[in-house]
């Protein structure tokens, strides 16, 4: 056959096999049995996996909750011992939930919030369920798991923290002025020394808060 000029011959191809061929060493098929037990092993190995992964995730954010609208930080200045209430108060109803290992009180964050911290995540999400939308002093709260992100300190502004040595000089100034008109001289002291005293350890409370 002529293409373009070249000639174009075609035959048969032929076939050989090199090498023997041995039977014997052919792969056998694997059994039914065999291969639905292998199957069943890669399964459960997953679903381990799967399990460890959820189990990871939960210890880091699962088990910590966010109360909201549960005070306003005004509250605080009239009565400072408040924030033990509102901790007690929560401990006593989130405690039957599950075990409480830990409480924080953010009394500066106008939005009221404390944290909860469970022992167990199955614990934490029953208190969301059952808390979230309740009442509690004349306010609705907001209860749900943390995010892992969002930060409620709030932390006191310079301007903040000179109005409040103000407030704390002109408190002290008014327990001396009564203490003298009521006791004399030495009533003075007297009264004074117990302000300062009450005072600190009221700050003392709010910090560990």
């Amino acid at each position: 056959m002529q293409l373009r000029g070249s000639t174009i011959r075609a035959e048969k191809a032929k076939f050989s096999l090199k090498g023997s061929y041995n039977p014997a060493l052919k792969k056998k098929p694997m059994k039914k049995s065999k291969k639905s037990k292998q199957s069943a092993q890669g399964k459960l190995l997953d679903w381990r996996e799967r399990k460890a992964a959820t189990n990871e995730h939960k210890t880091k954010y699962d088990k910590i909750v966010i109360v909201s609208h549960a005070f306003h930080p005004s509250e605080f200045e009239e009565e400072a011992l408040l924030i033990n209430e509102i901790k007690d108060d929560l401990r006593e109803e989130c405690g039957k939930f599950g075990v409480v290992k830990k409480i924080l009180l953010f009394d500066r964050h106008p939005g009221g919030v404390v944290s909860v911290g469970f022992k167990e995540a199955e614990s934490a999400a029953a208190c969301v369920t059952a808390m979230n939308g309740r009442w509690y002093g004349g306010r609705q709260l907001g209860v749900a798991i943390w995010d892992g992100v969002t930060n409620y300190q709030v932390e006191e502004t310079e301007k903040e923290r000179e109005e409040r040595l103000k407030e704390w000089e002109n408190f002290l100034e008014e327990g001396e002025g009564e203490g003298g008109k009521g006791g004399g001289k030495g009533g003075g002291k007297d009264s004074t020394a117990t302000s300062t005293h009450q005072s600190r350890g009221e700050d003392k409370e709010s910090g560990e808060s």
